[in-house]
């Protein structure tokens, strides 16, 4: 098959996982594409997104098309990486409106979608259902499951990276297929010396307040805050000055070596505000290093049943005394490291099996498009009447 990914980040773990994705199904002979969506041209995206408000405020009015052709007419050439892997790599700052263009260069059988905003979605659907090419939509983020229902997009397959986002799209009326994203942990195991709290990508909705006020509260613990996402001038500043009333705490910027992040930890600390699936917990416990996390559906999921878990926004004091209870009493945190080990060697995470049962998906959907009389099919990939 030839598969183009269009996904609305170049970086974090969603990109991660695409590039993942993409380099093992290449291995089982596919032929794979990527678009990414990158944060260059500032000017350009201001500029469209106030043409795609401004359409949005004149509704039916006979002036919103004119103003939306300009906007479509934004970022139209997408630019060709140079990178060093098996599979074409593509990069604009409007994904919708260069899409045209590697359709035309790459003609693939299937588009991936992911992380991708609403209105960028719901153009990439009509466009791939005017020229008859197989949409599948990959559920990320919780905020993706708006693209069932504010976006009125629903693709040909819907898939999702957690039982939850699969539950709550059935509620929605949309039958998903659970697919987690491809995470290769080989690349990240390290002989950890166990030294510091970790809390990976110091920003608002990872929880960098509940961080910060924890390594208060715990003074003798020392922590690492580790850069994930690029901070901008304003954040680094505000960041750097918190810090300097934390001696325990160092902050290191991100780094290409996967393995460097765990050489040291602890614990790994999610206190997230948003309820999703993040690949740093798997990173950690095919360590075995435990994790301390905020009790939300998707990542209660994620770190499993014999996590550790404090309400996302409970009082520091319930988080410092789940950190104590994990990392205080040696013979309960060996216990955590090896549950944690455990949990991080299922066979649902294991990529060998998550890229079959992608592929088998896709599979079957670009057939049912060449040969409709096969007739549909519901989220396990059997026909339906």
């Amino acid at each position: 098959m030839r598969i183009l990914f269009v996904s609305g980040t170049s970086i974090g773990g969603s990109a991660h996982s695409t590039r993942e994705l993409a380099d093992r199904l290449v291995e089982h002979g596919h032929h794979v594409a990527v678009l990414f969506r990158i944060e260059g041209a500032p000017r350009t995206r201001q500029l469209h997104k106030r043409a795609i408000n401004l359409v949005v405020k004149l509704g039916r009015s006979p002036l919103a098309r004119p103003v939306d052709a300009v906007a479509a007419m934004l970022s139209r050439r997408p630019r060709r990486a140079d990178e060093a892997v098996p599979y074409e790599v593509w990069q604009t700052s409007i994904p919708e409106n260069s899409l045209r263009s590697v359709l035309k260069s790459f003609g693939p059988d299937v588009v991936v979608a992911s992380s991708i905003g609403r209105v960028a979605w719901r153009r990439i659907r009509a466009e791939l259902a005017e020229l008859g090419i197989p949409s599948v939509l990959y559920l990320r983020e919780q905020s993706a499951l708006g693209h069932l229902t504010i976006s009125e997009a629903p693709p040909d397959l819907l898939m999702a990276n957690a039982h939850t986002y699969v539950e709550r799209a059935a509620s929605l009326g949309h039958a998903a297929l659970m697919v987690p994203s491809v995470v290769s942990v080989d690349r990240y195991l390290v002989k950890s010396t166990r030294e510091r709290v970790l809390f990976v990508n110091p920003v608002d909705s990872y929880g960098l307040e509940t961080a910060l006020a924890l390594a208060a509260a715990r003074p003798d613990v020392s922590f690492a805050f580790v850069e994930w996402w690029e901070l901008d001038d304003v954040q680094r500043r505000a960041l750097e000055e918190q810090l300097a009333r934390l001696p325990n705490v160092v902050l290191r910027p991100a780094t290409t070596d996967p393995g460097a992040v765990y050489a040291d930890a602890r614990v790994l600390l999610a206190p997230f505000l948003l309820d999703g699936r993040p690949r740093v917990v798997l990173e950690a416990q095919a360590n075995g290093i435990p994790v301390l996390a905020s009790d939300l559906p998707a990542l209660r999921e994620t770190v499993g049943t014999d996590g550790h878990f404090v309400g996302a926004e409970a009082p520091v004091a319930e988080w410092a005394a789940a950190l104590g209870d994990l990392i205080d009493d040696p013979v309960r945190y060996q216990a955590a490291a090896d549950a944690a080990r455990a949990h991080a060697h299922r066979e649902e995470v294991d990529p060998d099996v998550i890229v079959s049962r992608f592929e088998r998906a896709l599979a079957d959907l670009v057939a049912d498009f060449r040969n409709p009389a096969r007739g549909p099919k519901d989220s396990s990939g059997a026909a339906t009447t």
